[in-house]
């Protein structure tokens, strides 16, 4: 394989100790200590009088997006924006990244669009961006250059990206009574314990500390999580897996385009591959 870009052997770097991170929160690690700051459920009968449908008086999505690869295809975007400190020096420090994912399931391809920017995230503050293709058992990296590699680590870690990676999951969520339509389809909010909550994209190491206000909405039609946001206040974290800790306000946001939901998306091989 052709020598891959700084860049790349960065989030190769910032995202495999993710994915390891959620193979540890599975295997029975300390959840994160967390101080949910959503609203309680109010009254029992006013939670009767807004039940969702059998069957979904409590649910558990984590990953985020699970269920999705029953549909015959579909697009979300995961964002992050980071404002906050860094704790050696207490000089400012920001970030954002924004992650669109599409896949063709019928197809068995799958496409990947990660942006990042931000000294909190990345070296500097520099816009970086990777394209990742999964097209049945091959993948493709296109790096911030635009030169493009087929196959190997970096192509397997950005191609196969997912919500679950950056934003986690939720198990044994309960409905707060509160429902609204969204594009069309009834959701309802759901509420959690904060340590049920897992957040990949944070590690606390020894002594950082966490605490989260939420908001989950799912719609039982669809067996899916149509939008979930999370407010995480953060002291002595590294996120990403980044090399500076830091203390602030990370807000992630997880959203279903429904508007692309059950359609197959064209997704080819990228130029020059």
């Amino acid at each position: 394989m052709r020598r891959t870009s700084h860049l790349l052997r960065l989030l190769v770097v910032l995202l495999i100790p993710a994915l390891a991170a959620c193979n540890a929160a599975e295997n029975g690690n300390a959840p994160i200590p967390t101080q949910a700051d959503i609203n309680l459920i109010p009254t029992h009968e006013f939670l009767t009088q807004n039940a969702p449908p059998a069957g979904f008086g409590q649910i558990n999505v984590d990953p985020i997006d699970v269920n999705l690869s029953a549909r015959q295809g579909w697009r979300y975007v995961v964002t992050g924006t980071f404002s906050g400190i860094f704790d050696a020096g207490g000089a400012p420090a920001q970030g954002i990244f924004q992650a669109q994912v599409w896949a063709n399931e019928i197809g068995e391809t799958r496409r990947v669009i990660l942006d990042v920017e931000g000294a909190a995230l990345a070296p500097d503050n520099a816009p970086r961006r990777l394209e990742g293709v999964r097209w049945s058992n091959d993948t493709y990296i296109v790096d911030n250059n635009g030169q493009c590699t087929t196959g190997g680590d970096g192509a397997q870690v950005i191609a196969n990206l997912s919500a679950g990676q950056l934003i986690g999951g939720v198990v044994g969520a309960v409905p707060t009574g509160h429902r609204q339509e969204i594009g069309g389809y009834p959701a309802w909010q759901y509420t959690f314990r904060p340590g049920n909550a897992r957040f990949p994209a944070v590690d606390r190491g020894e002594s950082g500390t966490v605490e989260l206000a939420a908001d989950l909405w799912f719609a039982p039609e669809l067996n899916a999580v149509l939008r979930y946001e999370v407010q995480l206040t953060v002291a002595g974290v590294r996120l990403l897996s980044a090399e500076d800790r830091v203390s602030g306000t990370l807000t992630l946001r997880y959203e279903l385009d429904l508007d692309a939901l059950d359609t197959l998306p064209n997704i080819s091989v990228p130029n020059g591959c």
